[in-house]
C-alpha cells in the first residue's frame, strides 16, 4: 500500500487472519448480496427481469474513507446491461476504476448468481498473515474448497499448476487461461482478498487517529478507483472505528444479512 502519511505498524500482525465473506442470494426479480472483511461491509440489490439489470440499490455499513459513499451512485450507471457470469464482459460494460472497486466486484458477482438457479452462493476466504514472508491463502464456495494458493500476496508460489499469477498484473487474463466457470470465479475472489489482506500490516486505526485529516492513501494511487479519481483523492478522508478482526469470529461476518 501507497501511504500519505508514516506507516505504522500493527504490534499484532503475524498472528491473525484477514477474513472476508460474499453471500448471494436469489429473491423473485433480484439478488440480495452482502460483502464483509476487516475494513468493508456492504449490501446491495440487484432487480432484475431475468436477462437484463433493471436497477441497482446499496448501501454502505463500513468503508474505510469518507468518499466511498459517492460510489453507490455510480452503480445506477449499469442499469439496462445484460446479466452475465463473465467478469471479463461485465467489467466491460463501464470504466471500472469510475467505481468503488468491491461495490462494483459485488455486483458483477450479483449479475452472474441471477443466471443461477441455486438460491444462494457463499464465498469464504482466509488469508493468515505472512510467515517468513509466505502465506496459504484460501477460499470454499458454499462451504467446499476452491482454491488453496502458496503465496507471497504479490504472486502464487504453488501449487505448481498455478505458479507465477501476479496479482497486480495482469490477473484477469492469466486466470481465464487456466480456470473457467465457478473456479475462474473463485480466482476473482480470492485475488481480491489477497490483495486487501495487505492492510493487515498496519495500524490503519491508529494511523487515521493521528492524521483524522490527512487522506490516507498518496497520490501514486490516483485514477485507480472511485474514491481516488483525481478530482477527490485529496478529499478521501479516513473513517474512524470502522476496522475489524474476524480472526477468531468468523461466524460475525454479515450477521447484518
Amino acid at each position: 500500500m501507497s501511504f500519505a502519511q508514516p506507516p505504522i505498524p500493527h504490534p499484532r500482525f503475524g498472528s491473525r487472519i484477514f477474513r472476508r465473506r460474499i453471500r448471494l442470494e436469489n429473491r423473485d426479480g433480484a439478488v440480495i448480496a452482502g460483502l464483509e472483511d476487516n475494513l468493508h461491509a456492504a449490501r446491495l440489490r440487484l432487480r432484475h427481469d431475468g436477462s437484463r439489470i433493471l436497477a441497482v440499490e446499496a448501501q454502505w455499513l463500513r468503508q474505510p474513507n469518507r468518499n466511498c459513499g459517492g460510489a453507490i451512485a455510480q452503480l445506477g450507471r449499469l442499469a439496462g446491461q445484460q446479466l452475465t457470469g463473465s467478469r471479463a464482459l461485465f467489467r466491460a460494460c463501464d470504466d471500472p476504476r469510475r467505481h468503488c472497486t468491491h461495490l462494483h466486484d459485488l455486483l458483477g458477482l450479483a449479475a452472474g448468481h441471477a443466471l443461477r438457479p441455486a438460491p444462494t452462493r457463499e464465498f469464504d476466504l482466509a488469508v493468515p498473515d505472512p510467515k517468513d514472508g509466505v502465506t496459504i491463502a484460501q477460499i470454499r464456495v458454499d462451504g467446499d474448497p476452491v482454491h488453496r494458493w502458496r503465496t507471497d500476496l504479490l504472486q502464487i508460489l504453488g501449487p505448481e499448476e498455478a505458479r507465477g499469477g501476479m496479482f497486480l498484473r495482469g490477473f484477469g487474463a492469466w486466470s481465464a487461461a487456466r480456470w473457467g466457470g465457478d473456479v475462474l470465479e473463485a480466482a476473482a475472489v480470492l485475488q481480491m482478498g489477497i490483495i486487501i489482506s495487505g492492510s493487515q500490516r498496519f495500524d490503519l486505526e491508529a494511523m487515521r487517529r493521528l492524521h483524522p485529516d490527512v487522506a490516507l492513501v498518496s497520490r501514486e494511487r490516483v485514477d485507480t478507483c472511485y474514491a481516488y479519481q483525481a478530482e477527490r483523492i485529496d478529499t478521501a478522508l479516513p473513517t474512524q472505528g470502522t476496522v475489524r478482526d474476524f480472526t477468531d469470529c468468523p461466524e460475525e461476518l454479515l450477521r447484518f444479512l
